[in-house]
């Protein structure tokens, strides 16, 4: 057979699809308000494939394969095996590739061809060489499993096997590690959807997207699949037996990091794919191109700093974009009594990408100022103020990092600030804190929970040290992390709106309250109260209770009465004393978040507030808190994740108010940990809530006889509890709809109670 003849036929076969100018590539799904398309930062034509490395597999019995570039285009006739073609470019993360592509109807006499596989690699690397390994053939032979053991995303339309053009996938690599099969994500529940296959000899538009977290994979501007920090995902696998499994999981980016940087590659095998219009574009944060724009006409100048004093002068002037020289500043003394930096000018953007300013503890106890928010070490008050790239540490003066010693730490005032203060004050609108690191540290007392106070009426002189306040309006705060380790929050608004933190993690510290008991020396808090709580007045004079945990920092984003509209999106916050506290906020909105190892509650909304997509643990303390009867239609959706390491005897939930909506669902169909009852209408306060409820905590019963409320009801809620935690519905509970996996315990009136069907 004269397979040259009939090749030449195949590759000059008439294409009813019509090509024309690539469109720009779109922002859809997790992107939007995310990120923007920004600047071309790579092309290809296809005049050559000098930029290309072609791996084609090796096999007998079909027509010779052929990779060539012609008009503009790349054309790759593989019969009956296998190839990879490398873009030679190493591609960082916050990219979005796109590329067309037809797939003819081939010739019925060219044998191993098919409209089939349209797949693609990106951000790949080879674990062994990331660099290089990946174009050495030996290793990479074009075969599909020689790539089993790469690092990257892989998405594909038109798969299949034997039978092609019927399976649409995403996947994560690596699938095998030492030659051997490992979980992996997986996703293919568009598998076998007519609008999710290839349409022969029409032309297809791909798009694929890798910002950090954030993996989107997008064909004729129709998301096909994402995927980001904390959903819940498939993945697939092998027994010891070797039988395919599909465990579900979580999406940790502790288990699966995001990849910072790879290659781009088309993969195919058996088929005939003719490519054009290649292009990679950076993706910037979302209003940042608009911004940087408007503010081009608007700045006066680029300034560049290298200095302490030169910054400062900046920050007293408007209208520049302010570039600070890479390295660590020490910050040994402050601009007033109040604040080390005053940031008064307006339309300023700040880049401290490379910079860590250091802040000792002694500086801010040179701070004099009065009133709980009175001392902040940066104060913006500006409008329009953009803060970017930026690390902010406290440092003890003695070098500690880490506090071991509590009972010494508490009586040494050098490691705590003057009195209460907030590292990051912003009292001025359109401020933006995007790409900053923050490690907030001193305080008094640091260790020992809410015990002794946190406000009016506490035991001792609170010298508490919060992270970032917020009171102006259109904040946001994007892609920070914030270390807590001190008592005080990590964010919190105090009359602002329309404010959105998003992509950010603040992670606190926590204690095992029995280390309290350790505490022995004359001075140290636990023994000077004689192991006893302090605060509030409902639990004074009872013991610290043993086998609890205590948070050593407030909460991770809070919002005060006053506070308008809250937006929190794809976050985490971890061992902070309540998670994500919005009750008192006008509105709010939480989307995409996660919870852990808090210690009075994890979620708690105003009226019509909405949690979506999100998830987090009891390990420590209730994930889910409804604070006020008052409170009403509130729409929550969470699952409730596994706990093996908790600690405690708290409740799941506890629910009261009006006619709202909340859906507990499990992972992975798992028993819990500890049962933790769902507690919804109840005569008793938050803080006696139990694992035995409606019985009191052994050594409460005086305590409950006088400070037990009758107003905590709860009446025209839907609950849907698909986990295995039970749910008492107590007296104070009336004409609720509760469908429970768990059991249920009825004490309420005219409730209406069942499984799931």
């Amino acid at each position: 057979m004269n397979w040259k003849w009939l090749l030449l036929v195949g590759l000059a076969l008439p294409l009813s699809g019509k090509w024309c100018a690539a469109g720009e590539p779109i922002v859809v799904g997790r992107g939007v308000d995310l990120f923007e398309i920004g600047s071309l930062i790579a092309e290809d034509d296809f005049a050559t494939l000098d930029d290309w490395e072609v791996q084609i597999q090796q096999r007998d019995g079909f027509p010779p394969a052929q990779v060539v570039a012609r008009d503009n285009s790349l054309d790759c006739l593989l019969p009956g095996r296998g190839c990879t073609v490398w873009f030679k470019r190493n591609l960082p993360t916050r990219i979005t590739i796109s590329y067309d592509v037809i797939c003819p109807t081939p010739h019925p006499a060219i044998k191993g061809v098919q409209p089939r596989d349209i797949n693609n690699f990106w951000m790949a690397t080879d674990p062994a060489d990331p660099r290089a390994g990946l174009f050495d053939a030996d290793r990479y032979s074009g075969k599909f499993s020689s790539y089993d053991k790469i690092h990257g995303y892989y998405a594909s339309t038109g798969g299949g096997g034997a039978v092609a053009n019927r399976t649409t996938r995403m996947r994560r690599y690596p699938r095998s590690v030492d030659d051997k099969p490992i979980d992996h994500l997986a996703l293919t529940s568009k598998d076998e959807q007519p609008g999710y296959l290839i349409t022969p000899d029409k032309v297809m538009s791909v798009q694929l997207v890798a910002y950090d977290d954030v993996v989107q994979y997008i064909v004729d501007e129709k998301l096909v699949y994402e995927i980001a920090r904390g959903d819940s995902i498939q993945l697939e696998g092998r027994d010891p037996e070797g039988k395919p499994t599909n465990p579900k999981a979580v999406y940790d980016l502790d288990r699966f990091p995001a990849y910072e940087q790879g290659f781009f590659g088309f993969r195919m095998v058996g088929t005939h794919h003719i490519y054009t219009n290649f292009r990679v574009h950076a993706l910037e944060p979302a209003n940042e191109q608009a911004s940087k724009a408007s503010n081009d006409t608007a700045l006066a100048s680029t300034v560049q700093v290298a200095s302490i004093e030169a910054l400062r002068e900046a920050m007293a002037k408007s209208n520049q974009r302010v570039v600070m020289k890479p390295g660590s500043y020490v910050v040994s003394d402050l601009a007033d009594r109040k604040t080390a930096f005053y940031l008064s000018g307006s339309n300023n953007h700040f880049d401290l990408s490379g910079v860590t300013l250091l802040m000792p503890l002694s500086t801010l106890r040179k701070m004099t100022s009065s009133g709980p928010h009175g001392r902040a070490a940066y104060k913006i008050t500006g409008d329009h103020i953009t803060l970017k790239g930026g690390t902010f540490e406290n440092q003890y003066p003695d070098g500690m990092t880490e506090v071991t010693d509590f009972g010494s730490y508490n009586q040494t005032s050098r490691y705590h600030p003057s009195g209460s203060m907030t590292e990051v004050s912003i009292s001025g609108d359109d401020a933006k804190i995007l790409d900053c690191r923050f490690t907030i540290r001193g305080s008094f007392p640091y260790g020992y929970g809410n015990m002794y106070g946190i406000g009016a009426g506490s035991a001792v002189r609170l010298k508490k040290h919060s992270g970032i306040q917020i009171s102006g309006d259109r904040a946001l705060i994007d892609r920070c992390k914030i270390q807590m380790e001190s008592f005080g929050h990590a964010i919190f608004v105090q009359g602002g709106d329309d404010l959105m933190v998003r992509n950010t993690q603040v992670e606190g510290k926590v204690r095992r309250s029995d280390d309290l008991y350790l505490e022995t020396e004359e001075g140290d808090l636990a023994k000077k109260f004689n192991y006893e709580l302090q605060w509030p007045k409902e639990v004074k004079g009872l013991p610290i209770p043993k086998a609890h945990m205590l948070n050593l920092t407030e909460d991770g984003i809070r919002a005060y009465s006053g506070s308008g509209h809250v937006t929190v999106e794809n976050c985490q916050v971890r061992k902070s004393r309540g998670g994500i506290k919005l009750y008192m906020a006008k509105s709010a909105t939480v989307k995409n978040c996660e919870v852990q190892d808090c210690i009075v509650q994890g979620y708690s909304l105003p009226s019509r507030g909405v949690v979506e997509n999100s998830r987090g643990n009891a390990a420590y303390g209730p994930l889910l808190y409804i604070h006020s009867d008052s409170h009403t239609s509130q729409q929550i959706e969470l699952t409730v994740q596994p706990a093996p390491h908790g600690l405690g005897d708290h409740v799941l939930a506890a629910i009261r108010g009006r006619n709202h909506t909340i859906n507990l669902a499990s992972p992975d169909d798992a028993i819990a940990d500890t049962p933790r009852p769902i507690v919804v209408g109840y005569p008793l306060r938050f803080d006696f809530l139990c694992v035995d409820y409606p019985r009191v905590p052994a050594g409460y019963e005086s305590h409950f006889s006088r400070f037990a409320p009758k107003s905590y009801r709860a009446s025209g809620i839907t609950l849907r509890n698909s986990t295995h935690n039970p749910v008492v519905l107590g007296t104070l509970s009336e004409d609720n709809t509760i469908i429970s996996t768990g059991p249920i315990r009825d004490l309420g009136t005219n409730n209406r109670c069942s499984p799931p069907q």
